[in-house]
């Protein structure tokens, strides 16, 4: 029978981890470790200077599913230490999409990354939300959409498996989504964000800052977000983690 892993940046309390774990609950052995608390943006960070702590949590469908104070790349170390290899990874289901290059800050797309480096085929994907329900438990959120998605395109992966030069799939489902929603095969767009910092005064007169972001609102046709945002399709981007420019050695020696 199939291993499959499941993790991501919500957290293990979050409806999303838990659509997923029903979704695929009957494809395989379903092991589950997550973050005890929300770590969405943590990218790829590991926690090296303090230890980690576990706790079981009761996941129905789950084999066996934990909660790890860490981060959502801790979480995969983890379970490959605690329970050896997998058949498939699934990060999500996320509250709120992650496009573009910057799905390397996602902590969901990076936990996918992190299992394709040790050679699992892996699959980050998240639901469009309201940005204000991004950061919840998924209270009020339809999941089953992406529910569907997940399963279908899963099941294909561990009959099929990966086509040469594919190490993980990026998958962004619309909010309005029906099962009868066209997929997209996409590749990631250059940014969905333009970050900037604002600054605000604390009661006691002293400046802090926040990171914040304003949307970009156009994109190249052809782009998880063109197809996202734009032609509401179900957006599955291939990803190779090998991050090399394929260019002429020459070129760069030039340079050197």
């Amino acid at each position: 029978m199939p291993r499959i892993f499941v993790t991501n940046d919500d957290g293990i309390y979050s409806k999303g981890i838990r659509a997923a774990v029903e979704a695929l609950k009957d494809l395989g052995e379903v092991y589950v470790v997550a973050p005890l608390f929300q770590r969405s943006a943590s990218g790829r960070a590991m926690t090296l200077h303090r230890p980690l702590r576990a706790k079981l949590v009761n996941l129905p469908g789950a084999k066996v599913s934990y909660g790890l104070d860490g981060t959502p790349t801790d979480c995969v170390i983890f379970a490959l230490a605690r329970f050896d290899d997998f058949d498939l990874a699934i990060s999500g289901i996320n509250l709120g999409e992650n496009l573009s290059t910057e799905i390397t800050v996602s902590g969901t797309a990076s936990a996918a990354i992190e299992a394709a480096t040790h050679g699992i085929p892996s699959v980050a994907i998240s639901l469009e939300v309201d940005w204000r329900k991004t950061l919840g438990e998924g209270e009020g959120i339809d999941f089953s959409t992406a529910a569907y998605f997940l399963r279908r395109i899963s099941k294909r992966i561990l009959k099929r498996g990966f086509p040469e030069g594919v190490d993980m799939l990026n998958v962004n489902v619309p909010g309005n989504a029906t099962p009868s929603t066209k997929i997209a095969v996409t590749r990631l767009a250059r940014r969905r964000y333009r970050p900037t910092v604002e600054e605000r005064i604390d009661p006691r007169g002293h400046p802090y800052y926040w990171v914040v972001g304003r949307k970009c609102e156009k994109f190249e046709p052809g782009t998880d977000s063109h197809a996202l945002k734009v032609e509401r399709k179900v957006s599955v981007t291939p990803i190779n983690i090998d991050m090399t420019a394929r260019v002429d050695p020459e070129e760069i020696k030039e340079l050197l």
